[in-house]
């Protein structure tokens, strides 16, 4: 049973949810309004090839990298999106990625010391749940800067439209 919910916490959680979050982010920075069968289509991609290169073995920071590129491939591919605006989105997209996850083991450190935090990442299932706070807050960080974003763009475009008439 533990297996189950490892899998369920790992994959759903880590992999299904953060690759969504992530080719959302992309659409936020881009101030882009999402297009359904594109961003489905380039999520799972993004899934699939993320989970396949972390069961590769390399270096945490190798298959980061990885990732990265074969995002902004498949922003410049599938979602038509500009070369300059997909690297910066991309970017930070990783870097609020990053920090959040940062800021999740920071606050686990704090709460349960180093030496418990060391035996929970051991334990795949408690890991997995580990992770959970930091995934919730790189979705909510994503999410605001998403409406905030595109709202401000449709905003600035019916401002100019009023000016034209």
């Amino acid at each position: 049973m533990d297996l189950f919910k490892t899998i369920i916490f790992e994959f759903v959680f880590g992999y299904i949810m953060q690759g969504f979050v992530v080719v959302l982010g992309i659409f936020a920075f881009n101030r882009q309004k999402i297009i359904f069968k594109s961003y489905i289509m380039v999520s799972v991609i993004q899934i699939v090839i993320t989970y396949l290169l972390r069961l590769l073995g390399i270096n945490y920071g190798v298959h980061t990298i990885l990732i990265l590129l074969l995002l902004f491939i498949l922003s410049i591919l599938i979602l038509k999106m500009p070369i300059y605006k997909t690297i910066r989105s991309t970017l930070l997209v990783t870097i609020l990625l990053l920090v959040s996850e940062m800021a999740n083991v920071a606050m686990m450190l704090a709460i349960y010391g180093e030496e418990t935090f060391k035996g929970m990442m051991n334990v795949p299932l408690q890991k997995a749940i580990a992770g959970l706070p930091g995934a919730f807050v790189f979705a909510l960080l994503i999410l605001l800067s998403y409406f905030i974003l595109t709202k401000d763009k449709k905003k600035k475009s019916d401002e100019n439209g009023k000016i034209s008439e």
